[in-house]
């Protein structure tokens, strides 16, 4: 029966297998696609824990959204603390499906997350930290909006210092900031 379950396929957690993953992503979509925020860099932040059984995660920003990247150590346990409401399914390949719902165990909650994998970074769980990212500037204000935490300031700039500059339609409003 063992034979029959999706096969997981864990990495070692790799912040810049995470990028180029990501920057793969980007490069899929469409120029033009409206969900796109082209003036957000993607940036990967490694994330510390004290408890040593927790999941390495990271914070992921990119122009989509920013996420939180859950990797299971199997050297912890064989299997990721997960719960599942229904059988795990699997892809063409075998291995557990993308895109599947289920709640990691994090320390002392649990946590609604996204099972994913990508070439580079095999299966890892993501949570939806900020859906768009449309209105962001930079990962520093992404991250801390994300996180509840309220963005860094920034300098107050006159007019004339952006005068002669391009402007797109979405930051022109900045200019009033």
């Amino acid at each position: 029966m063992e034979e029959n379950l999706p096969k997981w396929e864990w990495r070692w957690p790799d912040p810049v297998a995470l990028q180029v993953a990501s920057e793969r992503i980007l490069q899929s979509r469409a120029p033009d696609d409206p969900n796109l925020n082209r003036q957000l860099k993607i940036r990967v932040q490694m994330e510390s824990t004290q408890h040593p059984e927790a999941p390495i995660s990271a914070l992921l920003v990119t122009p989509w959204a920013v996420e939180r990247i859950f990797w299971h150590n199997p050297h912890n346990q064989p299997t990721p603390p997960i719960r599942h409401a229904m059988p795990l399914t699997s892809d063409d390949e075998g291995r557990v499906a993308a895109g599947q719902g289920v709640l990691l165990e994090y320390i002392d909650r649990l946590v609604p997350v996204l099972t994913a994998w990508e070439p580079e970074v095999g299966h890892h769980f993501i949570e939806i930290l900020l859906s768009s990212t449309h209105d962001l500037d930079n990962p520093e204000e992404a991250i801390a909006l994300a996180l509840g935490k309220k963005p860094p300031t920034r300098s107050k700039q006159s007019v004339a210092e952006h005068l002669n500059k391009t402007v797109s339609r979405r930051n022109l409003l900045g200019w009033f900031r």
